[in-house]
């Protein structure tokens, strides 16, 4: 496709078992759109069958490989690099999306002539029962830590998180505004980072209900790390996103007043002890953090204190 409207991308890391049924109802969805797209599959050095499957079955989706395992936010940069169009659909390869899933993410776009709109984030479910996977996503400081919350809004709202696996981003501003940062490797929190940046630069997030998509199984990472493997890791991004990202001094002041007592009241618990796992997984990058923080140029115009009310 020469000038496609949309980009589909799809990062793979050994999704044979769902990747089918994933592509085809996108295929489905991006054709009622009735706009020009083109699909990327990018894969992260699969191991399996996977890009042979969509070879013989999807000819007319490009396949983009790495040479090397390079996890999510790798993966997704590169397909959106090699994107031409104007909006990039993010889907996860173990996502089967309803018709309308493409249609209704595209539509706040089309009254955005100021392209003040960022993204527009979807909701998911689980495919087994249908319990909600992933709804509109805020956050707030609690005792020092971003603490997230979820709510199953009814209809289109603003949202302070895109969900990465389920979206349509405007590609000019994904490009700007940096790309999903490597420090999260990985993978987690990039496109919370991301979403939050796009915030506090003053673009609009929404979340769309109506974009409705169900997710098959765990995600890659999940079936090699583990419920404490995903639980630590999401821990240690936790971390690097506040160093990362905020800048109102009263908050941080209470983040790293607040960490010890945290750390502390964790080890006596005898619990899973993760939190602690995560601050020693994140500590040595802690000025790789703030060297990236310091490198972004990305001016505030929206307060910590207004995005984390």
């Amino acid at each position: 496709m020469e000038n496609p409207f949309f980009s589909i991308i799809i990062p793979n890391w050994n999704g044979e078992a769902f990747l089918a049924r994933g592509v085809s109802s996108l295929l489905a969805s991006a054709r009622a759109a009735k706009k020009p797209f083109e699909f990327i599959v990018v894969d992260d050095a699969s191991t399996d069958n996977s890009i042979q499957m969509i070879k013989e079955n999807f000819p007319d989706v490009k396949i983009i490989k790495n040479k090397k395992n390079r996890g999510f936010g790798f993966t997704v940069n590169r397909g959106v690099k090699a994107a031409g169009g104007e909006i990039v659909i993010l889907a996860n390869n173990d996502l089967v999306v309803k018709e309308d899933f493409i249609p209704r993410l595209l539509e706040p776009f089309s009254g955005d002539e100021a392209k003040t709109l960022f993204g527009v984030s979807a909701k998911t479910v689980n495919w087994t029962d249908g319990e909600p996977n992933h709804v509109n996503m805020n956050a707030h400081l609690k005792q020092g830590f971003i603490d997230l919350t979820f709510e199953d809004s009814p209809e289109l709202c603003p949202t302070l998180f895109l969900q990465g696996g389920a979206c349509a981003i405007r590609r000019e501003l994904f490009l700007q505004l940096g790309l999903f940062s490597p420090i999260y490797h990985p993978g987690y929190w990039e496109d919370y980072d991301l979403s939050y940046r796009a915030a506090k630069s003053g673009y609009r997030l929404l979340y769309q209900p109506k974009a409705l998509a169900y997710h098959l199984g765990k995600g890659s990472l999940s079936r090699v790390l583990g419920e404490e493997g995903i639980n630590s890791l999401v821990s240690r991004n936790r971390f690097l996103f506040t160093w990362l990202n905020l800048s109102d001094r009263g908050f941080l002041f209470k983040h790293f007043l607040l960490l010890p007592f945290h750390l502390f009241k964790e080890m006596i618990s005898g619990g899973h002890l993760t939190l602690t796992k995560g601050f020693v997984k994140a500590a040595p990058k802690f000025f790789r953090a703030i060297s990236e923080r310091k490198n972004r140029g990305v001016p505030a115009k929206i307060s910590d204190r207004n995005l984390l009310k």
